[in-house]
């Protein structure tokens, strides 16, 4: 069975990442890996001559300790799903080592749909381009990574904005939307974004685009465009006014996002946006 990665450290957005996982699972008919990892010190004590790992062992045991309570907070979410949903088991894990490094191993023994985690600190833009955490998972991954901003828990998934300039590889992120989009029950808002000072698209490859989509045969799926100098604050104000859960990125060197970064612009971005956000790599395998 699939299964979705939580990875936490206990601080109080990544349990409001690790509740938002269970409804989730419950509609994705996953179950739930949860993860800490982490990586110890060289603060040690001396016996003889001979380093004693005395932090390692500390935290290692309250990591466990923590773990437990939370896998049994989560059991009971689980237990409250409605009838008909999927009641996902959920199995902890807490090891030492880099978060890339674990994250790389579980994705190679495990069938994980989706990683869920929450933003340190800022926000969830700001975890994106500047977080050290969300770096090391991106670069080991090709599975979609859900990042949920402090003070913003997920409540429902209902509305789905993906921001795309019609890049081929996005096709395969529309597609993995519109699969997981017929077990929520979403509608999604396909925002082509045209950054300012570039040549516009041409009416063909958006027409090559939207037919491609169609093929996907999913009903609730509607067109905006958003452009100009202000295109952060434009496509912000889109989705409250369309009332978004969620932001959907691709996540690719050459598309928009990180040309964008080149323009400048990246810190309105990290000032104004605090959706959830949903990064779907280019390379995702296309199921």
């Amino acid at each position: 069975m699939k299964k979705i990665l939580v990875l936490t450290d206990f601080s109080d957005n990544a349990r409001q990442a690790a509740e938002a996982a269970v409804p989730i699972a419950g509609k994705l008919h996953a179950n739930i890996i949860l993860f800490n990892t982490y990586v110890s010190e060289p603060i040690m004590s001396e016996y003889s001559g001979t380093p004693w790992p005395v932090e390692q062992l500390m935290w290692a045991d309250q990591g466990k300790e923590k773990l437990k309570y939370l896998k049994e907070d989560l059991q009971e979410l689980a237990r409250q799903l409605p009838a008909g949903d999927h009641r996902p088991s959920i199995d902890d894990r807490h090891d030492m080592g880099s978060l890339g490094s674990q994250v790389k191993d579980l994705l190679q023994l495990e069938d994980i749909e989706m990683i869920i985690m929450g933003a340190r600190s800022g926000k969830a833009w700001e975890h994106l381009l500047l977080g050290s955490d969300t770096s090391a998972v991106m670069e080991h991954t090709d599975r979609p990574v859900l990042i949920i901003p402090p003070g913003r828990p997920l409540k429902g998934l209902h509305k789905v904005t993906l921001a795309t300039d019609f890049d081929r590889p996005d096709q395969k992120a529309v597609h993995y939307l519109t699969r997981i989009g017929r077990m929520f029950r979403f509608s999604l808002e396909i925002v082509h974004v045209s950054l300012w000072g570039e040549k516009p698209l041409n009416e063909q490859l958006k027409t090559s685009f939207k037919n491609h989509v169609a093929k996907y045969h999913f009903p609730a799926i509607t067109y905006q465009e958003v452009a100009g100098k202000e295109l952060i604050k434009r496509l912000n104000h889109l989705c409250a006014a369309n009332s978004s859960d969620v932001l959907v990125l691709v996540h690719d060197r050459h598309n928009w996002l990180n040309r964008l970064f080149k323009q400048n612009q990246a810190q309105t971005l990290l000032d104004n946006q605090d959706l959830p956000v949903l990064i779907i790599p280019a390379a995702i395998a296309d199921e």
